[in-house]
């Protein structure tokens, strides 16, 4: 065997076969699989037959790890086959692009990779695009044919529908799409019936696929109608139709199959399909490129998309059965509606908007609308991951030694707090009890005996306020039972760690204090987390590894994060495995974006979150029952200050005064000079901080504060 020989950074040898092994290579279906006939042919269709990976992945919605992996591997096997040479670099390392390919290195660290001539003309000579065009001959046939070639996806797609519909298993990890009647031309994901379904069909030498809502009759689902039990996934689809995914499939041509207003307004026995379709040419041929594209699209954004709707779907029909359990009324408030519309379609949203328009108060008053379970908190420049993850420290220990212990930041403990409610844990009056119990032990250790073996220990309270079992033994062992530990058990009837001594701790605490357990079924609670001024921390840093979690798609368990301090988490951490953010949190940040002291949103950062800007005008109705007296007049000064903040250059709607800063009337018995002198004069000074002609503006927007300048037309003549 030749031993060919090339320098590490040498891309342009010599070519090792001949456009004769090419020719015969290229005609053994037994040896060509379609993967690899697909990436000859994307290099193919290129002009000059070259590319880089990265270009071709984009265009052809894959990864680029893909094609690199199929081209080492044709290149692998070709050489193994002619088994006549091989090419090594100077250092020993076994290369294979070579054997198939030209390349260079070109901007951004990639390379451009071209075909080799002797392929080409192998290629030209073969027709070899129009010769691997696929016969379709049936709905069944391109069923199997898909089936066989979604890999990995049969299985990832059923578990994920698994998860999303509460099945107890697997309907069938061998299948994605499901055929069995020659009757029909269309087909869908194996297990649907009553929700958003993969729905692919053939009819008029077309293919359509895409995302199917049907309103046809089911067997044994009687519960609702058929237009009931498809609606919530309609309506999810609607909210989310503006997001990454569904916008990347727009792009490519996906459409629904009906006007909006018929989709809105679903009628019996109909199929409504978001999808794509690709035309057959007259021999019922599809062209190898482009089955693959439709290989692609099930694969990614269509399979993310298909979650989003399931899972947001499975909001509204929790937020309806709650709202039905609980009898709440609907939010009446149009602006509140709509910014619960949004946080409810992406999880996230940033309030933005000029200093004073209410939105921390929004956010609050929203979490109470939804009788959710909220928490603030206060972004600043020194916030970081250990505040809101988890980090190490200080402690002390009994012998007056500093150390160090993992901590849960304030969000990992909201997250633990929502987890109880989907687990449906048991909740208690812990916190309370707990410390009664450490008090008591403070001032005098207990005995217990272990339930089994009978062995005494007894119980006192470490410096970090842990309860340390001491064996009454020669070698008086101590155990620690942390504060967790006890918890797990009282939520989890679990024991996690430490049985013998654990278990009869507890029974002492459930026999001797008034612990109430509570069993909650209430599974649709939802959990807000308020970031205030959430531009004032470095956010990337503050989120770490959630920067992935926190994506609207990446909710629950399959979202799931190794964090930094992994290692260092006990078992009885519920996120020992990875920490996720649970399906029912979600995350408001406020921020006032004309602070030129903060942090800014990154564009990846921001495409996890909605955003919606909160204007000064549409928060007027915070003054009703508090300056009745004076609102009109501070409407009408409200609104001619901002028009006139507007026509100074450089200032926009960003920088308006917002109606919180007139409250405060209510303090100077309706005293607009004092709210001028005291509060709106140095605002607006900081706005025009470095203007040349800065107290010239000042007095300009004070005459408009005090009606001066005639913008209302309805109260002025000229």
């Amino acid at each position: 065997m030749e031993q060919v020989v090339v320098r590490s950074d040498d891309y342009n040898s010599k070519s090792q076969v001949t456009k004769y092994e090419w020719l015969e290579i290229l005609s053994d279906d037994n040896f060509m699989t379609s993967n690899y006939k697909y990436v000859l042919s994307i290099f193919f269709l290129e002009p000059e037959y070259k590319a880089t990976c990265k270009y071709l992945a984009e265009k052809y919605h894959t990864h680029s790890n893909s094609l690199t992996a199929l081209v080492t591997h044709f290149s692998r096997v070709v050489q193994e086959r002619l088994n006549r040479f091989e090419i090594t670099t100077e250092e020993g390392d076994k290369t294979y692009w070579l054997v198939t390919m030209l390349g260079k290195k070109v901007a951004g660290n990639l390379f451009e990779w071209k075909l080799r001539d002797e392929l080409v003309e192998a290629m030209k000579e073969l027709d070899y695009i129009n010769a691997n065009a696929i016969k379709i001959d049936s709905i069944g046939h391109l069923v199997s044919l898909i089936n066989k070639d979604v890999g990995d996806l049969k299985r990832d797609f059923l578990i994920a529908r698994k998860e999303l519909t509460g099945n107890q298993r697997i309907t069938n990890s061998k299948l994605l799409f499901k055929y069995d009647s020659e009757d029909r031309e269309w087909a869908i994901n194996e297990g649907a019936g009553t929700e958003v379904q993969y729905h692919i069909y053939l009819s008029d030498n077309r293919i359509g696929y895409g995302l199917g809502f049907n309103t046809l009759y089911v067997r044994f689902k009687e519960e609702k109608t058929p237009i009931e039990y498809i609606k919530p996934y309609i309506d999810a689809f609607i909210a989310l139709k503006d997001s990454d995914e569904m916008i990347k499939l727009a792009n490519r041509d996906f459409a629904l199959n009906t006007d909006e207003y018929d989709f809105q307004n679903p009628v019996r026995d109909e199929h409504y399909l978001f999808g794509r379709i690709v035309a057959l040419d007259d021999e019922q041929k599809l062209h190898l490129v482009e089955y693959y594209n439709i290989i692609n699209d099930l694969k990614g954004d269509l399979f993310n998309a298909y979650k989003n709707i399931f899972k947001l779907a499975n909001e509204l029909n929790m937020t309806e059965k709650s709202s039905n359990q609980n009898h709440q009324p609907p939010i009446t408030n149009p602006l509140l509606q709509e910014i619960s519309e949004l946080l409810l379609a992406n999880k996230n949203i940033v309030l933005t908007g000029a200093p004073g328009t209410g939105k921390t108060y929004l956010a609050k008053t929203l979490a109470e609308e939804w009788g959710a379970e909220y928490e603030l908190i206060q972004f600043h420049p020194s916030y970081d991951y250990t505040d809101f993850v988890e980090g190490l420290r200080p402690i002390q220990n009994e012998n007056g030694e500093v150390g160090f212990e993992l901590r849960d930041g304030s969000f990992k403990k909201f997250c633990k707090e929502a987890r109880k409610y989907q687990n449906n844990q048991q909740l208690s009056n812990f916190e309370e009890v707990y410390q009664r119990f450490i008090d008591d032990i403070s001032e005098s250790a207990i005995d217990l005996v272990t339930p089994s073996q009978g062995s005494p220990f007894t119980i006192i309270v470490n410096t970090r306020e842990n309860i340390t079992a001491v064996l009454s033994s020669e070698t008086q062992r101590q155990i620690t039972l942390t504060k967790s530990l006890i918890q797990n058990y009282f939520e989890t009837g679990k024991a996690l760690n430490w049985k013998p001594y654990l278990i009869p701790v507890c029974e002492y605490i459930k026999k001797n204090y008034d612990l109430t357990l509570t069993n909650t079924d209430n599974q649709n609670k939802k959990f807000i987390i308020i970031l205030d001024e959430i531009n004032r921390a470095e956010i990337s840093k503050v989120l770490g590894e959630l920067f992935f979690s926190i994506d609207p798609g990446y909710r629950g368990e399959s979202g799931r994060v190794t964090t930094q301090y992994a290692n260092l988490q006990t078992d009885e951490d519920v996120f020992k495995e990875g920490f996720y953010i649970p399906d029912n949190v979600y995350i408001i940040g406020t921020m006032n974006d004309i602070d030129r002291s903060v942090e800014s949103f990154d564009f990846a950062m921001r495409r996890r979150f909605a955003w919606k800007e909160i204007k000064s005008a549409d928060r007027l109705s915070m003054w009703e029952g508090q300056i009745d007296d004076w609102a009109e007049e501070a409407e009408q000064r409200l609104m001619d200050l901002n028009k006139a903040i507007e026509s100074v250059q450089g200032l926009n709607s960003a920088y308006h005064v917002g109606p919180s800063y007139f409250l405060k009337l209510a303090n100077y018995d309706g005293d607009f000079d004092k709210l001028w002198t005291y509060h709106l004069e140095s605002l607006l000074f900081e706005y025009l901080r470095g203007y040349p002609n800065a107290e010239q503006q000042i007095q300009g927007l004070k005459d408009a504060y005090n009606l001066q300048l005639g913008f209302d037309d309805d109260r002025n003549d000229g």
